[in-house]
């Protein structure tokens, strides 16, 4: 049995999770006399922090049951199961021997991430998905993505001649960009458009697409058959308009409706992209006038006047009109809009297929699976094959699945566990799926909430459970009022929509009955009372008006003696937090927030990266930035230059000294967390500037400053953040999203179903309403544009329905003008469906006339005083700094430059990659291409190889690296007895092993014999015979040790 609970916001879904959970551990334990019946069971969650919620919660309450069943809450659920058939005295006992055996085998608690089972089933297939066994799980899409497209221009810049389509493809891209006003930086424009490579609707389609782009020829003739659809039509509307503007000019335009005539302002592509005007509409339906009844004068115009305009009308326009008509509300237009549309977008495709060859060509060379491509690859594994063989391979048998968050989950994922829980369906065994389409605010993620209002109809075996229709976390005054906010938003919206897009009725009444008082209602469980507080503003400074209500709101609750750390602020955007956060810093009041307090926003953080800029380009743009910021730089040049000599870290330490940056006001917490990243920069990287610069633009621009839970902090989040949380006090500043936005960068994947546009089964193209809808995308327009407004319906649903006790929500007030006569933000929306509630400060609240805000129940106080950077501290980067001693420092002398040093370790990471001479080449273009060693540094490094393979020749050892033996480099040897041991090199061929040590220094130690003396005592207790050699590059020579 499939059992779906349906768990709206506050309904108890991790309590329901943890008793369903217990109650498969005992009915597998009674039933099938199963020893170990948590191994028995995978939980699914979507995030670590719900999977260690989940385990927690299993463990504390198998606790309970096991050491004083009355006090939990789930024994009587347990004893009135006649499925389980226990006593009290038995559960007890059964409670106890689960509690044991799962702390015995907890490696096979299977509560993870779906991410992580989906990564166990990867990797025991590796070697038939073509990967290997050590692959690195890349999950920064991003960086992938940004590392591929730098390394295409690179090629570009060498000019190779097989890549003279790609630069055909950049050039059209870039002219489509600048033809449009768009911002055109060619490799950030290809990043963000690479970054679709993540979408599952994509790359269910990726192989299909590069085939056609493969043939050369076939995507020519495609581009210029487009091509020749948008000029045919153009160049016939555009010699229909030029007769009609020279027609009309024949009138006496003095007793013409402007309307009417309005068409001769119009260009051909605009006639193209709108339409014919409503007016004119009217007068080829017959059911208006080309004339005006009235003069200038507001006179009656003659009847013979009006009957000669009429005939001239009707014998000398008319028939042009209509003609254009035709090709306006036909086929021609929709021809039109749909090649225009897609060769907007063609090129770039054609730029993705690069991008996406260059990936693979990356994780192949680097042993990289991106997280993005495991649920395609999953896909491939279980589609046709048998679960029991999957199981088989996986070393794990599952009776049970629970998948938490169900609306969370993509097409891909779904497939991928269908079978698994149909297997397990056959056998009798019960499933679960737990979630709540309203809460359903991740669909850039790939989730489909349609999944969860289908999913009854896939399997023979299912129930909609019971028993989740009450509301424990929120007081009965806001779920009241949150309940009408969420059913008036969706009823406007439905009515609005089918109004709009007829024909789209079902999916908007599946939409209406999600949001339908029956779906959505819920017994309020709270006894304690709470406070619901809508207020409004109007006026063209929204934001200023709204920070100020939620400044005197947070001050009227210190009035009342309540801790701020009892309160939280919601916002859509981290740019949105992070104006929060200023604004309460500015007030001295202790934020917690890991979006609002971005690094690079303090002005003493943008002088130290102007001034790096600066020092490795003197243009004039970063001179004008810094005299803008300081006045006048020129002061400061000789600081500027003294700290130019130094490192980078010293090098951003002089300016933070010299330019007493610590004393800008607000400046400590954002200067110290800038040295971090610099200084963890500078020991995961190469400390150069350059580099810095690019990291910092890629990636640690968008940094925020770690600030640890304090006492008395209000915490700021995201909404996207706070989805599953709980608040007491909720704070809304900007109630202002928008009803539908569509991002710049947006790009909808259309299907194309009519010839010749179909040769590709999926087209990007830019949302475009006005154009969109008379295509033959139109269809695939719509349901976006329908997903759009039902993903801001749910970060509606979300945001308001986090709080406890108190919920705070300021918006905009909504006045219909000409120009807006429909709301468009949802502070809109709800002032207009409010209007008849509000009072005269435009609020609406929970209080009945007298009532004052109920008070907060009290909680217990958190001591924890947290972090305050009141005091700027800094550590000089020198010899003084507390360190890791690095394995290669005891192979110099004491007076060995650190470089040195440094070159040791890199030898020996670089010796680790290398099983053959010829992974070497291979294996440094990876240490490159990650950063881990320079270009400059390579070349020292090559120089150290060429000595080490001329001295292994030398001494006849080259069979070491010929692939004859079986080769373990940098693996740990682990004794019976516990001990570990990690030689450089271990080479084994029919129980005879071979260590080798790399010494890169230039000194000899009694030290290193012993230590390769343990390895071969260490090799020949584990069965092998064994023998060493230490490899001393630097003196040229080769020592064999024996035990």
């Amino acid at each position: 049995m499939l059992s779906i609970y349906k768990a709206s916001a506050g309904s108890g879904k991790t309590y329901a999770l943890t008793r369903e959970y217990i109650r498969m551990l005992l009915h597998d334990r009674v039933d099938r006399d199963i020893r170990l019946p948590h191994s028995r069971i995978l939980a699914v969650t979507f995030t670590k922090k719900s999977t260690a919620e989940m385990k927690e919660r299993i463990l504390k309450e198998l606790y309970i049951l096991a050491k004083n069943p009355t006090e939990s809450s789930y024994l009587s659920d347990y004893l009135l199961d006649t499925n389980i058939g226990l006593s009290q005295e038995e559960i007890q006992q059964r409670a106890q021997l689960l509690l044991v055996g799962i702390l015995q085998d907890y490696n096979r608690f299977s509560v993870s991430t779906i991410d992580g089972f989906f990564q166990q089933i990867v990797r025991t297939f590796a070697m038939e998905l073509g990967l290997s066994t050590t692959y690195d799980l890349a999950l920064d899409q991003k960086e992938i993505v940004a590392q591929a497209v730098d390394d295409i221009f690179r090629k570009i810049r060498e000019t190779k001649p097989e890549d003279a389509d790609l630069t055909t493809w950049l050039v059209e891209y870039a002219q489509n960009n600048i033809d449009d006003n768009k911002y055109w930086n060619p490799i950030d424009n290809i990043k963000t458009f690479s970054e679709e490579l993540s979408k599952e609707k994509l790359l269910q389609q990726l192989e299909t697409i590069q085939e056609v782009f493969a043939d050369k020829d076939k995507i020519r003739r495609y581009h210029a058959d487009l091509k020749h659809i948008q000029q045919d039509v153009l160049g016939e509307v555009t010699s229909l308009h030029e007769e009609i503007k020279t027609k009309i000019s024949h009138f006496n335009l003095e007793y013409i409706n402007s309307n009417n005539i309005a068409i001769c302002n119009k260009t051909p592509e605009e006639l193209l992209a709108e339409g014919i005007n409503t007016s004119l509409t009217k007068v080829l339906d017959g059911t208006a006038n080309f004339y005006k009844q009235k003069d200038s004068n507001k006179k009656n115009i003659s009847k013979d006047i009006l009957d000669s305009i009429q005939s001239q009308f009707e014998t000398e326009l008319l028939p042009t009109l209509l003609d254009l008509r035709q090709i306006l509300d036909g086929k021609k237009r929709r021809d039109y809009l749909t090649a225009k549309a897609i060769l907007k977008k063609l090129y770039s495709l054609g730029v993705l297929q690069d991008v996406t060859t260059q990936i693979r060509s990356t994780n192949l060379q680097q042993g990289r699976l991106p997280i993005s491509e495991i649920n395609q690859l999953i896909y491939q594994i279980i589609d046709g094959q048998e679960a029991p063989f999957i199981y088989e391979r996986i070393g794990q048998n599952y009776h049970h699945y629970m998948i938490d968050e169900f609306q969370d989950t993509s097409t891909l994922q779904w497939q991928n566990f269908k079978p698994l829980i149909g297997e397990t369906e056959s056998k009798g065994h019960d499933n679960l799926i737990v979630g709540d389409v309203k809460q359903s605010i991740y669909r850039f993620r790939n989730s489909d909430w349609h999944l969860l209002t289908q999913v009854d109809k896939e399997f023979q075996h299912t129930e909609f459970a019971s028993g989740m229709d009450g509301n424990w976390r929120t007081a009965p005054e806001i779920v009241e009022r949150n309940e009408l906010v969420m059913q008036r938003y969706c009823d406007w919206l439905v009515n609005e929509l089918k109004g709009k897009y007829p024909g789209y009725e079902e999916q908007l009444n599946e939409l209406a009955t999600i949001y339908s008082y029956k779906e959505m209602h819920q017994d309020a469980k709270k006894k304690h009372k709470g406070y619901f507080h809508m207020q409004f503003f109007e006026g063209a400074h929204f934001e200023e008006q709204a920070l100020d209500a939620m400044l005197k709101q947070i001050q009227g609750l210190e009035q009342e003696k309540i801790d701020l750390s009892r309160v939280t602020i919601l916002t859509r955007t981290s740019k949105e937090a992070e104006l929060v956060a200023k604004h309460l810093i500015k007030q001295s009041y202790e934020v917690q927030s890991a979006q609002g307090l971005r690094i690079e926003s303090h002005i003493a953080v943008q002088v130290i990266l102007a001034l790096l800029k600066r020092s490795i380009d003197c243009s004039d743009i970063h001179t004008t930035f810094l005299n803008r910021l300081l006045g006048d730089i020129a002061p400061y040049e000789e600081i500027f230059s003294e700290a130019q000599k130094y490192p980078l870290y010293t090098h951003v330490q002089k300016l933070i000294d010299g330019l007493e940056l610590n004393k800008w006001e607000g400046a400590t917490p954002y200067i110290t967390a800038f040295q971090d990243k610099v200084y963890q920069f500078t020991q995961n990287k190469v400390a150069d500037i350059h580099l810095f610069l690019e990291y910092w633009e890629n990636k640690g621009k968008n940094a925020n400053i770690p600030a640890p839970k304090t006492g008395s902090a209000i915490n700021i989040m995201t909404i996207h953040s706070s989805k599953g949380l709980e608040f007491d006090i909720v704070m809304i500043p900007f109630f202002n999203w928008k009803l539908k936005h569509f991002h710049t960068d947006t790009v909808i994947w259309c299907t194309p179903t009519v010839a010749p546009f179909n040769i590709l089964p999926l087209v990007p193209v830019y949302p475009s309403s006005k154009e969109l809808l008379n295509s033959h995308l139109a269809h695939d327009f719509i349901l976006e544009e329908l997903a759009v407004y039902t993903d801001f319906l749910n970060l509606t649903y979300v945001a308001i329905t986090r709080p406890k006790h108190r919920l705070y929500l300021y918006g905009q007030l909504f006045k219909p003008s000409k120009k807006d006569s429909q709301p468009s933000n949802v502070g809109q929306l709800m002032s207009y469906l409010f209007t008849n509630e509000l009072d005269n400060e435009l609020k609406y609240t929970s209080l009945r006339d007298g009532e004052d805000i109920p008070p907060l129940p009290a909680i217990e106080k958190n001591n924890d005083d947290g972090i305050q950077a009141s005091t700027y501290i800094s550590v000089p980067m020198d010899n003084k700094r507390l360190k890791l001693r690095s394995r290669s420092e005891d192979e110099f002398d004491a007076d060995a430059p650190i470089s040195m040093v440094d070159l040791g370790n890199l030898m020996h990471l670089w010796m680790s990659t290398i099983r053959t001479w010829e992974d070497a080449p291979y294996a440094m273009k990876k240490l490159i291409n990650t950063g881990q060693v320079t270009e400059t540094q390579s070349i020292e490094m090559q120089q150290q190889l060429d000595n080490l393979k001329e001295l292994i020749t030398q001494t006849q050892h080259n069979d070491w690296f010929e692939g004859n033996y079986e080769t373990l480099t940098e693996q740990s040897i682990i004794t019976p007895t516990g001990e570990v041991y990690r030689p450089d090199r271990v080479m084994i061929k029919e129980k005879h092993a071979i260590v080798i040590d790399y010494k890169f220094g230039n000194k000899e130690s009694s030290k290193y014999i012993e230590q390769v003396q343990q390895y071969i005592q260490k090799l020949q207790e584990i069965g092998y015979t064994s023998e060493g050699y230490i490899v001393y590059n630097q003196l040229r020579k080769i020592k064999h040790i024996l035990q």
